[in-house]
């Protein structure tokens, strides 16, 4: 099956799902202004994407089933233009766009609001379904989301709601084309992480182990990262988004890396902890074993059939067991002081990839496993996360082969 018909498959997925008659919009996402006259990287619509293949602005797919009628689609994309081109590029073609997404119907931007006044006014449809970005009460609303509240504003006794959780059930579980992609993307990460590994050294700055993983992830062609590294040395580890990445590394210290390369659009999330100097001290490999060891409960946990919140609560009591054992807490509540987030989410299209909460954890599902400890007082924060495919009976890690445990760390430092 090429990308094109497995595109075709996830909109008739989607179409399964409604009942009688209904019009879908999805649009694509905006560009966000800077300053001036500039741009912030253009981030596609992740759910448009995942259901055509397109990536650029300006495009919306549209998806709709009349009375007595079979489903339908079309997608509206750019023309091209001459002067645009020669400031920022060509666009898809209609015959590219056919070939990407295996939509027939391709039409040009610019009458999407007409062709939907049609499907209300003519065809006198009534439930109308849009994705938009949930910004919540104390954000701004998005271009996609002000779509929206003008379409409700001028047909208010339409029945109007968001598609989007819908997709988001779909994307959940991951195909085996997704699932390449992301070991793709999960490998990719392993070469700019080896590579850094080989310029680390006492008196290097975080910045500078950061560049190397972003070139190394550059050359293979994907210069935006799955998201914003995080290198913290030292008690910076501590803080669990810390991204100033900018001190130097001291001998002595561990050094975290919570980072991942893009693939496609798809995502790695790996973190990895390891000594500045190349040698674990006894506290720091002792401290290391234990997060391994709570790693490796918390993947006989992730089982089908449980919610993703009941697993996370699973092993938290684990590792309060494991923590008590070891001597590192005196009473269950102590581990916040050690242990403050979860212990992993979805992965796919999103780093922490969209899901619906009230879907038990299936077969086909990506979860990264990242549990970590964290003591200021002793100056370590450490993080290891691997990014783990749920099975009927067994996971499957799919960064197996990605250097992890201490012994495996200190050999690929010691062949720098």
């Amino acid at each position: 099956m090429n990308m094109a018909e497995k595109y075709s498959e996830r909109r008739a997925r989607l179409t399964d799902t409604m009942d009688g008659d209904y019009c879908i919009v999805i649009k694509a996402s905006s560009s966000k202004p800077t300053s001036a006259d500039g741009m912030y990287h253009y981030t596609p619509s992740r759910n448009l994407f995942y259901l055509s293949g397109i990536d650029q602005g300006n495009s919306t797919l549209i998806m709709w089933r009349l009375k007595g009628r079979e489903a339908m689609e079309c997608l509206y994309i750019s023309p091209y233009d001459e002067a645009y081109a020669k400031w920022y590029g060509t666009v898809l073609t209609k015959e590219q766009a056919q070939e990407s997404s295996g939509i027939e119907d391709i039409r040009f931007a610019g009458g999407e609001d007409k062709f939907l006044d049609k499907l209300v006014s003519r065809e006198r449809l009534e439930k109308f379904y849009f994705d938009w970005h949930n910004c919540g009460m104390s954000g701004v609303p998005g271009k996609r989301l002000q779509y929206v509240n003008r379409f409700k504003m001028v047909y208010p006794g339409l029945a109007v709601q968001s598609i989007s959780n819908r997709i988001f059930s779909l994307r959940m579980i991951k195909d085996e084309a997704e699932i390449e992609t992301m070991k793709g993307a999960i490998e990719l990460t392993r070469k700019g992480f080896e590579a850094a590994v080989k310029k680390l050294a006492p008196g290097m700055n975080e910045r500078e182990f950061e560049a190397e993983l972003l070139y190394e992830w550059a050359k293979e062609g994907e210069k935006q990262p799955a998201f914003s590294a995080i290198v913290a040395g030292g008690n910076r580890a501590t803080c669990l988004h810390y991204v100033g990445n900018n001190a130097d590394l001291s001998d002595g210290e561990l050094l975290l890396i919570d980072h991942g390369a893009m693939k496609d659009l798809y995502c790695a999330d790996i973190s990895r902890t390891i000594p500045v100097n190349g040698r674990y001290t006894a506290r720091q490999r002792e401290l290391m074993e234990m997060v391994l060891e709570i790693q490796a409960k918390a993947m006989e946990l992730l089982r089908p059939g449980k919610l993703h919140r009941e697993w996370n609560d699973q092993v938290l009591e684990a590792y309060k067991e494991i923590m008590l054992r070891r001597g590192e807490i005196k009473e269950p509540e102590d581990i916040t002081n050690f242990y403050y987030h979860g212990i992993g989410h979805h992965l796919g299209l999103d780093t922490h990839d969209e899901n619906v909460s009230d879907i038990p954890i299936a077969p086909g599902m990506v979860f990264t496993i990242e549990p970590g400890f964290y003591s200021a007082e002793e100056g370590i924060g450490i993080r290891i996360e691997d990014d783990v495919l749920v099975g009927e009976t067994e996971n499957t890690v799919l960064s197996a082969g990605f250097p992890r445990t201490p012994d495996e760390i200190e050999v690929l430092m010691a062949g720098k």
